[in-house]
C-alpha cells in the first residue's frame, strides 16, 4: 500500500521554496505525522529528508530517493534510485506500507499510485518570498473521505486544522489494507 502524507494550507503550499515550512509551531500535525508513519516504510526526496532530522524513531525505515546513487544519508536509512527500487526495499523490510513524506517533486511521482492520501489540512492560507512549493492537484472524485478530525487553535498549536484521511476508489471498493 502507498500512502501519500502532507500538511498543506488552503492553497495546497507545503514548503517554502527554500526549505522549511511556511508556518512554525504545529505540535499537533508533527505528533499526527510520527503516530501515522511509526513503524512503517517511509519514502522521502533527498531534500526533504536533510530538512528532518531528528524526526525518525529507531524503528522507522526511511528510503531515500535521490539521482545521486553515491548518496550516503547515514545509519539505518537506505538510498533509492526510483519509485519501483523503494517499493523493493519497503517489501524487503517486511512493511506493508510505504508512507510518502515529501517533497514535492516525490509526491507528484507517486500519486497515481496511492492508495491513501493523509493529509493536515491547515485552516489559512500562508505566503513565501519565492512562491513556495505545492501538493498536486488529485481528482477527489478518485478518493472518498474516510475519516475526518477538525481542531480549533489552542494555546499548544495557534492553528486551526483538520486530519482528513481519503481512501483511493477502486470500482467502488476499497483496497484491503
Amino acid at each position: 500500500m502507498v500512502t501519500l502524507i502532507a500538511a498543506m494550507d488552503k492553497n495546497r503550499l507545503i514548503g517554502t521554496g527554500q526549505g522549511g515550512l511556511p508556518w512554525h509551531g504545529v505540535p499537533r500535525d508533527k505528533k499526527h505525522l510520527r503516530d501515522y508513519t511509526a513503524g512503517k516504510a517511509l519514502l522521502l526526496g533527498r531534500r526533504t529528508f536533510e530538512e528532518m532530522p531528528g524526526w525518525f524513531g529507531k524503528d522507522d525505515r526511511p528510503i531515500v530517493i535521490t539521482r545521486n546513487p553515491a548518496y550516503g544519508p547515514g545509519e539505518d536509512c537506505f538510498v533509492a534510485g526510483g519509485f519501483d527500487q523503494a517499493m523493493d526495499l519497503a517489501v524487503e523490510f517486511g512493511r506493508d506500507e510505504l508512507v510518502v513524506c515529501g517533497g514535492a517533486e516525490i509526491y507528484r511521482l507517486t500519486l497515481p499510485f496511492a492508495d491513501r492520501l493523509v493529509l493536515t489540512l491547515l485552516h489559512g492560507s500562508f505566503h513565501t518570498k519565492t512562491g513556495g512549493v505545492f501538493f498536486p492537484e488529485w481528482q477527489e472524485e478518485e478518493f472518498e473521505e474516510v475519516k475526518r478530525e477538525d481542531f480549533e487553535a489552542d494555546s499548544g498549536t495557534p492553528l486551526s486544522m483538520t486530519f482528513l484521511h481519503l481512501t483511493r476508489r477502486r470500482g467502488g471498493k476499497h483496497p484491503d489494507c
